[in-house]
C-alpha cells in the first residue's frame, strides 16, 4: 500500500526501547498522578463518580444492586445510569481488583493506572505494524499514551481507555490494503468495544475514521492492489472465499446488535426525559486556535500559555501536545513520506478544520445536528484520538532521524527531541487527592446515619455552606451506595427534573420530589408520603411541602431579544439566616404581555446570578457571575413576585454589598440586555473568623 517498511518482530531485543518508555511513562508520569496508589488522580468531582459507577456496575455484576441502569442515584427517577458514561467495557479490570480483595479505591487507582498500560501496548503493537523501527514505534506510542493533552484528562477518568482507536486504524488500514473482509469485521469489533470503553471515545473514534476514509480517497497510492475507499463495499462482494465473507457479515450484525444494546436505553431516557443539549453548550466546547497552544498546568509552557485568553471553558480546551511531538511529526511528513503517513497527517488536518471553531463559525455545526452527535459535548476532547496520527508521524520523524539522514546531526536532534518531548509530558501538573481526604470524608458522613435506618429510607446529604453542590450529591451518593440505599442526591452528565441550582436545603429538597410528582403526575399526599421516607444526613431540616404542587409554565427557545429589559429585579432585603450564609427577599417584576415561565424544556433556564463588590470602592470581589439560582415560580405578566433566596456570604474579612441580576442560560445576561443590576442597600462585614456581622443600613 505504500512505502512503509516491514516491521521487525518482537523478539530479541527490539522490546528494550517499548519496555525503557513505558516504565518512564509509569514510574515518571502515572504513578506520581497517584502518589504511588496512596492518592486519587483527579479532584473529588469526577474522580469520585467514575469510582462510584465503576463500583456500581460491580455490585450489580455481584448480584449486590438489583438494576443495572437505576443504580439508586436522583431516586426515585429511573435511568440514571444512562446520564453518563458506563463503562461497561473496562469494568473487567476494575471487578478484578475488587476481587482480589482491593478497595473500591484502590481498585479504582489500579483501574486508571492500567489504562496507560493499555493504551501504549496497543499503540506500539499498531505503530511496529505500520513498519516503524522499534524505537520510533516507542516514542510514537509514548505520544499517543502519555501526551499533555492526555494528561490533562486524568481528572476525567471515564475517557482513559483509548486502546481500541490504534487498532481500529490498523483495521482500516488493512481493509484498504488488503480487501480482506475479516479487516471489516476487526474494524467493526474495536470501535464496537471502543464505543464500550466511552461513549465519547467511540464517537470520536468514527469522526478519526472518517478522516482517514476521506484522506486516503484524495491522496493517491500507486501501490498495487491498493483499495479506494469507495470501492471497499464491491471490492468484498467480488471476494472469491464467500464464507469469510458471510462470517464477516456475521460480526458486523453481532456488532450492531450489541451497540443497539448500548444505546438503546440511552435513546429511550433521553427522550423520556427530553434531555438534549443546547448549541451554545457545544460551541464553548468546539476547539479555537488557541486551543491548540494551552498547556496552563505546565511548568515548561505555562508561563506562555497563560497570556493566550479569550477561551471559554478554559480547562477543557487544554490541547497543546508539545514543541517535540509537533517537530518530529513535520520531520516524519516532510518531502519522501509514504502514502500512509501522509493520509494520516491529511486525516489528523481534516479533523482540525472539522472542529474548529472561528469567531463562532464552525463546519461541526452540520455534524451535530446528526444523531447521537447533539450528546456529545466536550468536543474539544477529540485531541484524545487525534494524537494516534501525531504519534505515527512523530514516530515516523525519529526514525527518519536516526536511520534515514546522514552524519550525525539527524540523530543528536532525534535523541534532543526525545529528552524534550518526555520532560514536556513529565513536567506537566495534575491534581490528587490523598486517599485519607477521601475515607475521612465518607467515614464523616457514615458516622451522621444511625444504625438503625429504617428499611425504607431514601439517604440525602443536604448542600453545606461555601461548598460545591457536586460535593454533597457525591457525599450522598457515596453514603447510600455504602449502605445499600436509595439516595435523591445525584452528579451526572445529565440530570432529571427539579434537578435545578439552589442553595436551600429545604427548596432543594421540595424541587426534587415535586419535580417527581409532577414526572409521574402524582398527587401532594403521594409526596408527603415518599418526603417522610426521607433520612437527612448531617442536619435537621424542617421543610414544608406546598398544599398543591406548584404549577409552573413549561417555555422553549430563547427570549425575544425586547424581552430582557422588561424584567427586573430589586433586592427588597438582607437577613443574616446563620454565621455563613444570608437569606435574600427578591421581587422580580414582568413587564412583559406574557407569563415569565420558570421552567425550560430547551435547557435554557431563566437563573438568578449575584456577586458582592466592595461596600468602600465599589469593586467586584469576583469578575465574573459564577453563582447560579433557580427561578423557582413563573411571573405573570405584568405582575410582581417575591421571592425568597439562601446565599453563601464571603468567606474573606471585608465589608460587601450583594449585587444580583438575571440570565436565561446559554442565551443571555439581562444586564447585559437593558435590565438595571439590583444592589442591596445593607452592607454585609464579614468578620476574621469569616463569621458574617450584624446588618448595616448605608
Amino acid at each position: 500500500m505504500s512505502a512503509l517498511p516491514r516491521a521487525e518482530g518482537w523478539g530479541g531485543g527490539t522490546m528494550l526501547p517499548a519496555l525503557l518508555a513505558l516504565a518512564f511513562g509509569l514510574f515518571g508520569i502515572v504513578l506520581p498522578q497517584s502518589d504511588f496508589f496512596r492518592a486519587i488522580p483527579g479532584d473529588l468531582g469526577d474522580a469520585r463518580f467514575n469510582g462510584l459507577i465503576l463500583e456500581h456496575v460491580f455490585r450489580w455484576l455481584s448480584g449486590i444492586d438489583a438494576s443495572l441502569w437505576s443504580p439508586g442515584f436522583f431516586f426515585p427517577f429511573p435511568g440514571a445510569l444512562t446520564f453518563s458514561d458506563n463503562h461497561f467495557g473496562t469494568v473487567g479490570v476494575y471487578a478484578l481488583l475488587r476481587m482480589f480483595g482491593l478497595s473500591a479505591e484502590v481498585a479504582f487507582i489500579g483501574w486508571f493506572t492500567f489504562a496507560y498500560v493499555a493504551n501504549f501496548l496497543c499503540a506500539c503493537y499498531v505503530l511496529r505494524r505500520f513498519g516503524l523501527t522499534a524505537s520510533g514505534s516507542a516514542l510514537g506510542a509514548f505520544v499517543f499514551a502519555f501526551a499533555m493533552p492526555v494528561l490533562v484528562q486524568a481528572g476525567h477518568a471515564q475517557l482513559g481507555y483509548r486502546f481500541a482507536v490504534p487498532l481500529a486504524i490498523l483495521a482500516l488500514h488493512r481493509l484498504l490494503r488488503d480487501g480482506h473482509p475479516a479487516q471489516l469485521g476487526w474494524l467493526g469489533f474495536w470501535v464496537t468495544l471502543q464505543f464500550y470503553c466511552s461513549i465519547y471515545l467511540g464517537y470520536f473514534l468514527l469522526l478519526l475514521l472518517g478522516g482517514y476514509l476521506l484522506a486516503a480517497y484524495l491522496v493517491p497510492s500507486s501501490a498495487p492492489g491498493f483499495m479506494r475507499p469507495d470501492r471497499i463495499i464491491a471490492g468484498l462482494i467480488r471476494w472469491p472465499v464467500r464464507g469469510e465473507l458471510w462470517r464477516c457479515i456475521g460480526v458486523l450484525l453481532a456488532c450492531v446488535i450489541a451497540l443497539f444494546a448500548l444505546f438503546a436505553p440511552y435513546a429511550y431516557y433521553a427522550d423520556l426525559y427530553g434531555l438534549v443539549r443546547n448549541p451554545a453548550d457545544i460551541d464553548r466546547m468546539l476547539p479555537r486556535i488557541g486551543s491548540y497552544l494551552l498547556a496552563d498546568s505546565s511548568r515548561l509552557w505555562g508561563r506562555f500559555s497563560q497570556h493566550l485568553g479569550g477561551i471559554p471553558m478554559r480547562q477543557e480546551h487544554q490541547m497543546f501536545v508539545g514543541v517535540a511531538a509537533c517537530l518530529l511529526a513535520l520531520v516524519g511528513i516532510a518531502r519522501g513520506a509514504s502514502h500512509w503517513l501522509k493520509v494520516s497527517a491529511l486525516a489528523l488536518a481534516l479533523l482540525v478544520v472539522l472542529t474548529l471553531n472561528v469567531s463562532g463559525l464552525s463546519l461541526y455545526a452540520f455534524v451535530e445536528q446528526l444523531p447521537m452527535a447533539n450528546a456529545i459535548r466536550a468536543v474539544s476532547r477529540i485531541g484524545l484520538v487525534m494524537v494516534f496520527p501525531l504519534g505515527l508521524l512523530a514516530g515516523a520523524g525519529f526514525d527518519r532521524l536516526v536511520v534515514g539522514s546522514r552524519g550525525r546531526a539527524g540523530p543528536i536532534l532525534a535523541v534532543v527531541l526525545t529528552i524534550l518531548l518526555l520532560l514536556e509530558c513529565a513536567t506537566l501538573q495534575t491534581l490528587s487527592v490523598p486517599l485519607s481526604v477521601w475515607r475521612d470524608r465518607l467515614a464523616l458522613r457514615l458516622a451522621e446515619v444511625p444504625a438503625a435506618l429504617p428499611a425504607d429510607a431514601i439517604v440525602y446529604v443536604p448542600r453545606q455552606p461555601n461548598e460545591p453542590q457536586f460535593m454533597t450529591e457525591l457525599d450522598g451518593m457515596n453514603v447510600a451506595q455504602r449502605l445499600g440505599r436509595n439516595t435523591i442526591n445525584g452528579y451526572s452528565g445529565n440530570s432529571p427534573p427539579g434537578f435545578g441550582q439552589t442553595i436551600d436545603p429545604c427548596d432543594d429538597l421540595i424541587d426534587r420530589l415535586t419535580g417527581y410528582a409532577h414526572f409521574m403526575r402524582l398527587e401532594i399526599a403521594q409526596v408527603d408520603a415518599l418526603a417522610r421516607r426521607v433520612f437527612v444526613v448531617g442536619a435537621t431540616l424542617e421543610c414544608a411541602l406546598p398544599g398543591a404542587l406548584p404549577a409552573r409554565m413549561h417555555f422553549k427557545g430563547a427570549l425575544p431579544n425586547a424581552a430582557f429589559a422588561r424584567v427586573h429585579v430589586e433586592i427588597a432585603g438582607v437577613a443574616i439566616a446563620n454565621a455563613q450564609q444570608l437569606e435574600v427577599e427578591l421581587v422580580v417584576s414582568n413587564g412583559l404581555d406574557t407569563v415569565l415561565a420558570s421552567v425550560s424544556e430547551s435547557n435554557q433556564p431563566i437563573r438568578f446570578s449575584w456577586r458582592f463588590v466592595s461596600a468602600d470602592s465599589g469593586v467586584p470581589v469576583s469578575t465574573d457571575w459564577a453563582t447560579r439560582s433557580e427561578l423557582r415560580k413563573d411571573v405573570p405578566a405584568h405582575a410582581r413576585e417575591q421571592l425568597r433566596l439562601l446565599i453563601d456570604a464571603p468567606i474573606a474579612p471585608g465589608r460587601y454589598r450583594l449585587e444580583m441580576t438575571l440570565l436565561q442560560e446559554n442565551v443571555a445576561w439581562f444586564h447585559e440586555r437593558g435590565m438595571p443590576i439590583a444592589r442591596s442597600a445593607q452592607v454585609v462585614t464579614v468578620g476574621s473568623d469569616s463569621r458574617i456581622q450584624p446588618l448595616a443600613e448605608n
